[in-house]
């Protein structure tokens, strides 16, 4: 195979809508694929007892812990409607009561089990409130979001090397940002935007290299992963490295590049990325050797996202895992995740943005040409946007459903926690 597609899309600039044909479900996936489980919140979020909402692909959620689990119910109580996560009440660690009028809800089943303001109702042990499926792995709590019961796998939709024996996990991040979830998913894996990160803050205090753009020059250096048991995804394998080009006779290098050294003798093991449905980044040996690096792309609404990052290595002692936490804390976290103090500050200009904060900037950048001006059907792609066509049509084979709107309507301002209420937000 070769790179013809691509170049076809080049030559046929005027096209742009047959390049479309491919995975037409995805680009009506807005809200995310139904039936999938989804990174919801971090572990350590959420202590004993207490309650959190969420909004997940449109669906306000109550969160609440109970004997070390987390149980999840909608946030909207069957009676008016309330938000439990505006004002949560607990008289009992199984349940939770609206605060408006008393209904309480069993959060392990769902059941209401007593109305505070009308004790003898029939609705009492006969009203059943939805609920979610939950698990909790390595720090993460995941919740199915779908019709499916029991629900598929979870193995299916997390990435392959979150599973593996003797990791020690460390959270670096959890943030929501205005750009809809496909386009931070594809961010992640979009494999010219290494350039973007040449001003990142890492470069301040590293004499390390790293390329404009490396991708892979044709659909066989990419392995796609492609089976009837998932989980699903597309490892990109790099082939061809641009270090250096000229506009106008000004030469453009690659951050701390020696012209004399092309490519740099000393670039270290190249990183391997991999994306997976529904919406997660496998990273191997970032931000330094040895770690592995998870994202998800956790969709909000139409308009946002929730980003996670954690970082984690495999430990054989007690020993050895205080060490990575202490790394974390102490390096990797500052190079992965850190706003700069003026945020206005352009990236590079004294703004010693983290490495990834810059992907939160870039998405929200080109969210409103996508989301508002249907760039889906006027952007045109270059040899390394071969990652992204191949993971869409993946996405689109491999989806088990499309996420509706169904009962649930637009924010108009409404906050999942109930705080900082602003009907001129658009979430």
């Amino acid at each position: 195979m070769t790179d013809t597609p691509i170049r076809e899309m080049e030559d046929n600039i005027d096209g742009a809508n047959k390049r479309l044909e491919p995975y037409p479900d995805y680009l009506k996936a807005e809200l995310g694929l139904r039936n999938h489980w989804y990174a919801a919140l971090f572990g350590h979020e959420l202590e004993e007892g207490k309650c959190k909402g969420e909004m997940i692909m449109g669906e306000r959620i109550l969160f609440k812990r109970v004997d070390g689990d987390v149980y999840a119910i909608a946030d909207r109580c069957p009676h008016r409607g309330a938000a439990f996560s505006a004002r949560p009440e607990c008289y009992t660690k199984n349940t939770v009561t609206c605060w408006f009028h008393g209904f309480t809800i069993d959060v392990r089943d769902g059941m209401l089990v007593q109305i505070v303001t009308d004790p003898d109702s029939r609705l009492i042990g006969r009203l059943k409130h939805k609920t979610y499926h939950v698990q909790e792995i390595n720090g993460v709590v995941f919740v199915f979001m779908g019709d499916m019961d029991p629900p598929p796998p979870i193995e299916q939709d997390l990435q392959p090397k979150f599973l593996r024996p003797k990791l020690a996990f460390h959270p670096v991040a959890r943030n929501k940002f205005r750009a809809n979830w496909r386009i931070a998913a594809e961010n992640g894996f979009d494999a010219a935007h290494l350039y973007a990160h040449r001003k990142a803050g890492i470069f301040d205090f590293t004499d390390a290299s790293m390329p404009l753009s490396s991708f892979p020059k044709t659909p066989d250096s990419l392995e796609i992963i492609d089976n009837d048991e998932g989980p699903w995804g597309i490892v990109k394998v790099d082939d061809y490295t641009v270090w250096t080009t000229e506009i106008e006779g000004e030469t453009v290098n690659a951050v701390n590049l020696d012209p004399d050294n092309i490519p740099p003798p000393d670039v270290p093991q190249e990183t391997v990325v991999g994306i997976y449905l529904p919406c997660g980044l496998e990273v191997d040996w970032w931000p330094a050797p040895g770690v592995l690096h998870f994202e998800w792309f956790t969709p909000i609404d139409e308009d946002h996202h929730m980003y996670f990052i954690c970082h984690a290595t495999e430990v054989n002692s007690d020993e050895e895992a205080e060490a990575f936490y202490k790394a974390c804390r102490e390096e990797y976290i500052p190079v992965t995740w850190k706003a700069a103090t003026d945020q206005a500050a352009p990236m590079g200009d004294g703004a010693e943005w983290g490495f990834n904060n810059f992907d939160a900037f870039g998405r929200e950048q080109i969210h409103h040409v996508y989301q508002y001006e249907d760039f889906w059907h006027q952007e045109k792609l270059i040899r390394p946007d071969m990652t992204v066509s191949k993971w869409r049509m993946l996405a689109n084979k491999r989806m088990r459903g499309i996420q509706q709107r169904q009962g649930w309507a637009r924010m108009q301002g409404w906050s999942p926690d109930g705080q900082d209420y602003d009907p001129k937000k658009t979430w």
